[in-house]
């Protein structure tokens, strides 16, 4: 619980980029809407994902650090609190797409059987650069090269939307040559297995992040 409390932390330190959420939303919907299929908009909430679930490293400051010690908590609870907010917007972009794809349903249309298993892959994806983008920047410390951590932000968000959005033909052909072949279902649980594996690092890389945030607390 106090892990969600650091959480809530964490969005009010960069509450005002919560406020754009409703335009970027109505980006994605503008793009869906275009005809495109439904791994565009995911892509393009995933690429907001990455870029709003660092935002609070870059809104730390040499104040906070001891501020936050210094609340009833363990510093298990400050990381997870931390993951816990990355993983949110993920959450976010996952529900936002679940409601297009409903949509999408209600209005008579069929959705790409090879989109279901294609969409698990690209949000293991995302989670595992959100993940690394995390355990960087817990390394080199969140008050530490600003100029280092605003590239961590913002450039593995970039380059993973534009091969997104590269691979995507490729991906379409790939899910119709299965769905050809009647190996759906095989592409369906490897992207389980990849969300799994995505989990599992998840947990590791903030096991890690704890450890060398309590040894720093006491240097």
């Amino acid at each position: 619980m106090r892990a969600i409390h650091f959480m809530m932390i964490d969005y009010i330190k960069v509450k005002q980029q919560v406020y754009f959420m409703p335009l970027f939303l109505v980006i994605a919907l503008l793009m869906w809407g275009q005809g495109y299929s439904i791994l565009v908009p995911f892509s393009y909430m995933m690429f907001v994902a990455i870029i709003f679930s660092t935002a609070p490293f870059g809104a730390c400051k040499k104040g906070d650090a001891g501020f936050l010690v210094l609340l009833p908590s363990t510093v298990m609870h400050r990381v997870m609190g931390r993951f816990l907010y990355g993983l949110s917007f993920v959450g976010i972009a996952v529900i936002c797409c679940g409601i297009f794809a409903v949509i999408h349903q209600t209005m008579g249309k069929d959705t790409e059987a090879w989109a279901v298993p294609a969409s698990l892959f690209l949000l293991a994806f995302g989670m595992l650069i959100i993940t690394v983008e995390f355990l960087i920047m817990y390394l080199i410390g969140e008050n530490m090269a600003p100029q280092l951590l605003g590239i961590v932000r913002v450039a593995p968000a970039m380059g993973s939307f534009f091969a997104m959005m590269y691979l995507m033909d490729d991906a379409e052909a790939l899910g119709d040559i299965a769905m050809m072949q009647n190996r759906n279902d095989g592409l369906l649980q490897m992207g389980c297995i990849a969300v799994a594996a995505a989990l599992v690092i998840w947990i590791v890389s903030a096991v890690i992040c704890v450890k060398v945030t309590a040894k720093r607390d006491y240097v």
